[in-house]
């Protein structure tokens, strides 16, 4: 059965590239973001780029997990969290565009092949199930695309 991951699956798509309730998806408010805003780091000192790396980071943690990597990990504010990056170009900043779409359509793709039995598996390397961190991925990306949304309002003047 694929009920409540079904759910999981359908807000992980509405909320990346589809139409979401609350606004722009996450593809269409990065489409509009102009390269000369996506390295400042007015906010904390986390820049646009900082902060769709981060969002990547916590993908590419569900996914090596989903395929079993038990040792790979990320630790909050420390290692693999927030990564330095500087967008030098047109052509680097599609590729940080193309690495998160890329990890979306991975995700989905190995979720599609689960049943809800995975939300009670527990996460390889780690005390807790997939559940809370399947549930949360969306909102995770929602969250820092709304500093994204008011990073970019504040530098394009």
């Amino acid at each position: 059965m694929k009920k409540e991951l079904s759910v999981i699956i359908q807000n992980l798509s509405d909320s990346f590239n589809g139409q979401p309730w609350y606004g722009p998806s996450v593809t269409k408010k990065l489409l509009e973001i102009p390269l000369e805003v996506v390295n400042d780091t007015t906010y904390s000192g986390k820049s646009i780029a900082i902060l769709i790396q981060h969002i990547y980071n916590w993908r590419l943690f569900v996914l090596k997990k989903l395929a079993g990597d038990k040792d790979y990990n990320i630790v909050i504010d420390g290692e693999n969290d927030w990564d330095a990056i500087t967008i030098s170009s047109e052509d680097e900043w599609a590729l940080l565009m193309h690495k998160l779409q890329d990890s979306q359509e991975q995700l989905l793709q190995q979720l599609a092949l689960q049943t809800d039995d995975l939300l009670l598996e527990k996460v390889p390397g780690k005390d807790y199930n997939f559940g809370p961190i399947l549930t949360s991925i969306a909102q995770h990306d929602i969250y820092h695309l709304g500093q994204i949304a008011m990073l970019n309002a504040m530098l394009k003047h």
